[in-house]
């Protein structure tokens, strides 16, 4: 969502029907807080147990939903400077993607970094875009597949709390997430936390975006 924001991310391979695999990182964090203090404190079973710490069948959307959200979202709250609109080619066919990775990817990093040496500054576009694609080749492996991940061992680790421990540890699969809100919580938190843009800078991006 960052990258696409910022206009570095341009085409990414994602076959909308399939599913999108998302779960609050506060939630996988509090499971693997929570699996060794089950595993310590109940009878050791035969097996050696299996968590998938993922996200309920019930909560989970397509990815095209996502990306549509995304993308209305992104112009609500757009990154400052950003290199073009926070949008994109999604597609799920190869050679179309890359055509638009050396389009809009690799050449506008090699001609960005070329002014910056004409200009005596420190070249990166092309070091962000090598980081950016190997994220993207990980992420895609994921975005064109449908998956199936079964996880009880997991969800009843909640059913198994005691209630003092729900408040601090939450990671309830039963609740009915708005998804467009997770969104707007992500988007924004990529905002502050990870380019660190204060949201008193929202009108100056805002005004950038409509030049």
């Amino acid at each position: 969502m960052v990258g696409a924001g910022k206009g570095v991310i341009r085409s990414m391979l994602i076959d909308k029907r399939h599913k999108s695999e998302v779960i609050p990182v506060d939630y996988a964090i509090n499971g693997l807080v929570v699996i060794p203090y089950e595993y310590c404190t109940r009878p050791k079973p035969q097996e050696v147990p299996v968590y998938n710490i993922t996200c309920a069948d019930r909560r989970k959307v397509a990815w095209g939903d996502v990306i549509e959200l995304s993308k209305k979202i992104g112009y609500q709250y757009p990154m400052e400077t950003g290199l073009w609109y926070p949008d994109g080619c999604i597609t799920t066919n190869r050679w179309l993607h890359q055509i638009n990775v050396i389009l809009f990817h690799w050449l506008p990093a090699y001609f960005i970094d070329f002014i910056l040496l004409l200009l005596g500054q420190k070249r990166f576009m092309v070091r962000v875009q090598r980081r950016v694609q190997v994220g993207l080749n990980v992420l895609q492996f994921f975005t064109m597949r449908a998956w199936v991940f079964k996880s009880p061992n997991y969800e009843a680790l909640w059913k198994n709390l005691c209630e003092k421990d729900k408040l601090i540890f939450n990671m309830n699969m039963d609740t009915v997430e708005n998804i467009e809100l997770y969104i707007l919580s992500c988007i924004q938190g990529g905002r502050l936390y990870l380019m660190k843009e204060s949201p008193d800078s929202l009108p100056k991006a805002r005004r950038q975006l409509k030049m």
